[in-house]
């Protein structure tokens, strides 16, 4: 290879930025002979996207799709000074510098199956008659989701129940129910959801087993050839628990650990909205008995619940790009982490979302150098969870059972 790129980012390793931040770092070209082309070009994207297809009775395909830009920026580096004048780069190692301010309206990265959320740096060669040479390297995004500033019912506990009767008429059964409670309804990747389940199985079927999952829903929205939704469920994180006998009323208390995973998100992107919920689920014996399912929202976020709320930190809002030669100091907007406001909070790691496929940075008709695949990564924090009993409303506790006939676990 003739020309070898280096993207690297300023400062900042792990390649993940928050809304309202400078994007800055290096470009760094490698030639080990002179190399002609037309152009270097950078760009520096970000967009959502969306694209899947469904087939109707007549089994013909409608593809769906929408598209939205947050970041479009083209920079030359290197430029012809007349049209039959070829750009020369020489033998050795080239520089360049550059910075881009992040606007403030841009939403967090996300890859899922039927869209993505994505940000990345290209470095175009160029070349007469030939496919480009480009060269990728994908970044994450973060648009700050501040828990103490969302709404205060977040730090409230928070409670959901279901009753379900089988069959009917003279085959009628006595009621299952199933309780849930929650101390509070906003976290952050790292924490532990406390989850306590009451379920008092007073049925002839048993309770095979409790399920519980944190589930991230999707909803997508195309913009051609008419606006449609489409709905995404995935499983980000889960615990299997025990059996409920029959008339039986049984206690859990689960942690449900939050990975690393995407902020809720329902304002800042038209096409792609990200929502959160703890489902609960009974899975009851037979092939008569459908399994029962009850769930309760939350939301995720990047900064964690404090006791002291600090005054919400302001932006500036600039898409303007910086190469060498300028300065790129003049562009307003916070340098410091958001959660660097309070000293309780330790400083997070950075780790990719497991439950999220890859996204694809190639394009085609480019030969592309660069990172073939990309996984965005999100703060994970080290920080306790709340407790089980944390706000435990007493009115959610089941009553003390006397009836020798059942048998009572709490």
């Amino acid at each position: 290879m003739v020309v070898t790129c280096d993207i690297q980012f300023e400062n900042n390793p792990q390649g993940c930025f928050f809304a309202g931040q400078v994007l800055s770092g290096k470009i760094i070209l490698s030639a080990d002979k002179i190399k002609q082309v037309k152009a270097v070009v950078l760009k520096i994207k970000g967009f959502a996207h969306t694209s899947w297809s469904e087939k109707d009775s007549k089994d013909k395909h409608t593809y769906y799709r929408g598209h939205i830009d947050y970041i479009n920026s083209i920079t030359q580096l290197l430029s012809q000074s007349s049209s039959d004048t070829p750009v020369i780069i020489e033998p050795g190692v080239h520089s360049f510098s550059f910075a881009c301010h992040i606007p403030t309206t841009c939403p967090s990265s996300f890859e899922g199956n039927k869209g993505h959320i994505r940000y990345l740096i290209q470095v175009d060669l160029v070349r007469p008659w030939k496919f480009d040479q480009s060269y990728t390297r994908g970044f994450t995004v973060l648009k700050v989701m501040d828990l103490n500033y969302d709404t205060p019912l977040l730090k409230m506990p928070v409670n959901n129940q279901m009753s379900k009767v089988f069959c009917c008429g003279p085959m009628k059964t006595d009621p299952l129910q199933i309780e849930i409670h929650l101390p509070q309804s906003g976290y952050v990747p790292g924490q532990l959801i406390p989850i306590s389940i009451v379920s008092t199985n007073d049925t002839k079927v048993p309770i095979n087993e409790i399920c519980v999952r944190l589930v991230m829903m999707v909803c997508l929205y195309s913009q051609t050839p008419t606006k449609k939704a489409v709905n995404e469920y995935i499983t980000v994180s889960k615990l299997k628990g025990d059996s409920v006998p029959i008339l039986c009323k049984k206690q859990f208390n689960y942690l449900l650990p939050v990975p690393a995973t995407p902020p809720t998100c329902f304002n800042l992107c038209q096409i792609i909205q990200v929502a959160y919920r703890i489902e609960v689920e009974a899975k009851m014996k037979g092939i008569f008995y459908p399994t029962q399912v009850i769930h309760i929202p939350v939301t995720i976020g990047n900064v964690p619940l404090i006791n002291v709320i600090q005054q919400q930190p302001m932006a500036a809002t600039n898409g303007r790009t910086f190469t060498d030669g300028e300065n790129a100091d003049v562009v307003d907007g916070p340098s410091r982490q958001p959660w660097a406001v309070n000293d309780n909070i330790p400083c997070p790691s950075f780790e990719e979302a497991v439950h999220m496929p890859q996204g694809k940075l190639s394009e085609i008709g480019t030969s592309d150098y660069g990172d073939k695949t990309f996984t965005p990564k999100y703060p994970v924090f080290n920080i306790p969870s709340p407790s089980i009993t944390d706000g435990q409303d007493n009115a959610f506790m089941p009553p003390t059972v006397t009836d020798p006939n059942k048998s009572t676990w709490l």
